[in-house]
């Protein structure tokens, strides 16, 4: 009993630990939160239109791009939220405010060229997913309108985690929360015809994110022109980048790019392989996967306190303190993953109910999130060693562990399901498949983070 207290002891900390971790967590949880009631609220209102979900399935199919597109928003503020944190900690503001302005860039060049292809080929884009000419028509008025959101996203998505990687996440989440409230008044108004506005549907849907996406970002374009944040609007910062910072973001950001960019893709052709087995039961997925966001909302939540100690410790040179915050910050994860599946679980018994759909499709999204909820702690301890090799610049094991697990085993097993025995095996059991098979990367990943080859100062010249 004494060697297990004494093995057990390093990985649990003080109540002012737990409470400083919450404090970064709590805010960006909020946020995160918010963010997806997003998606919440345009399901849930354009769900009210048609009893067959095929409003709703329209809405789900034209928001798969956007997974891509924040794959790639992700993959680049990974990459500048690990630098930014470690040169934050090394009291270097102009490297910290290059690297935001290179994001800022080249975030809005993705976001140009997810609207050329949104805007100019919806049809096509649908098509990919579903079959129904129904479907893809209420897509189609979606998707035209949606794809001028990216650019505000673009720019909020930089601002937000840019200042997360800071620890300073209080301003964003009362931003975000003002920003649901209009989401949800012109989701109402615009669906549904109320307030002396038109009609318009779903594509009122895609209205509604818009205005709320414009709210948000002129919030963050006005700090920066008052200088009322750290990051400061002088786009010329990203030119006037010293070289080594450059050369770093380049090194770090390129792999974390292609990973998100594969992993977001891995997860769509999930979609597509469920798509082909049961079209029909796209709207009882999209509840599942609406059910299972709290999960990513708290592991997002988790990531940020992550990345705030272990790279701010990593950049001020403390390795032994980064590994000390490791430690506890992985018994916390764990119990938070156990706290999410009840959550989930909980949450899919009341949220389907909340549909205008048939029942059948209700029980369907209900079996198919409490399987998911049930990989909850297994989701949450991979995430723990994703974001930790990342906040330690090891992006190359954790581009491995993640887009390449997930392409060498998942992934073709779906496929092969979808393509060799379609009819011949049920939803329910391919979801469960797929989830069996993603969370076995988790033994891999902890016997790297365990390793310690994250456990590096990346401020400091190469010799």
């Amino acid at each position: 009993m004494q060697r297990l207290r004494s093995a057990i002891r390093p990985f649990i900390g003080s109540g002012t630990y737990y409470k400083g971790a919450l404090a970064v967590m709590l805010p960006v949880t909020v946020q995160q939160l918010v963010n997806n009631l997003f998606n919440v609220m345009d399901n849930l209102m354009v769900g009210a239109l048609d009893v067959q979900g095929l409003a709703m399935s329209a809405v789900t199919v034209a928001n798969r791009p956007v997974m891509i597109f924040n794959g790639f928003i992700f993959g680049m503020v990974g990459a500048g939220g690990l630098l930014i944190s470690q040169y934050y900690g090394a009291r270097d503001h102009k490297a910290c405010q290059g690297i935001f302005w290179t994001q800022m860039a080249l975030a809005l060049l993705n976001a140009t060229l997810f609207f050329v292809l949104l805007f100019g080929a919806p049809e096509a884009i649908m098509r990919i997913y579903v079959t129904d000419p129904k479907t893809i028509a209420l897509g189609v008025s979606y998707m035209r309108v949606i794809s001028f959101s990216y650019f505000p996203a673009a720019i909020s998505s930089v601002c937000i985690f840019s200042l997360r990687s800071l620890g300073q996440n209080r301003a964003s989440m009362m931003v975000s929360l003002v920003s649901m409230a209009v989401n949800a008044l012109c989701n109402f108004g615009l669906i549904f015809g109320h307030f002396g506005l038109p009609r318009l549907g779903v594509a009122g849907a895609a209205w509604g994110t818009l205005i709320a996406r414009l709210f948000e970002m002129s919030f963050y374009l006005l700090l920066m022109m008052r200088r009322r944040m750290y990051f400061t609007l002088e786009p010329a910062a990203c030119i006037r980048m010293d070289k080594r910072v450059r050369r770093q973001y380049a090194s770090k950001a390129m792999p974390l790019i292609v990973n998100e960019l594969l992993y977001s893709l891995g997860l769509n052709i999930f979609f597509w392989c469920y798509a082909r087995m049961d079209e029909a039961s796209l709207p009882a997925l999209s509840i599942a996967e609406i059910c299972m966001q709290i999960s990513a909302v708290i592991i997002m939540g988790n990531s940020s306190a992550i990345s705030v100690a272990i790279g701010t410790a990593l950049g001020a040179g403390e390795l032994d303190k980064a590994r000390d915050h490791c430690k506890k910050l992985f018994l916390l994860t764990f119990v938070i993953g156990l706290v999410s599946t009840t959550i989930c679980c909980l949450l899919a018994l009341v949220l389907p109910s909340l549909y205008n759909l048939s029942g059948d499709l209700r029980s369907i999204a209900t079996r198919i999130s409490c399987v998911m909820a049930m990989f909850a702690p297994i989701n949450f301890l991979y995430a723990f060693c994703f974001f930790v090799l990342r906040a330690g610049g090891d992006t190359r094991n954790a581009s491995l562990l993640d887009s390449g697990f997930l392409w060498l085993v998942p992934v073709p097993a779906c496929i092969l399901m979808a393509l060799l025995i379609p009819g011949q095996i049920s939803l329910m059991l391919t979801v469960v498949i797929v989830q069996v098979l993603s969370n076995l990367r988790i033994v891999p990943a902890l016997l790297v983070v365990r390793k310690g080859t994250w456990l590096r100062n990346l401020t400091l010249p190469k010799p």
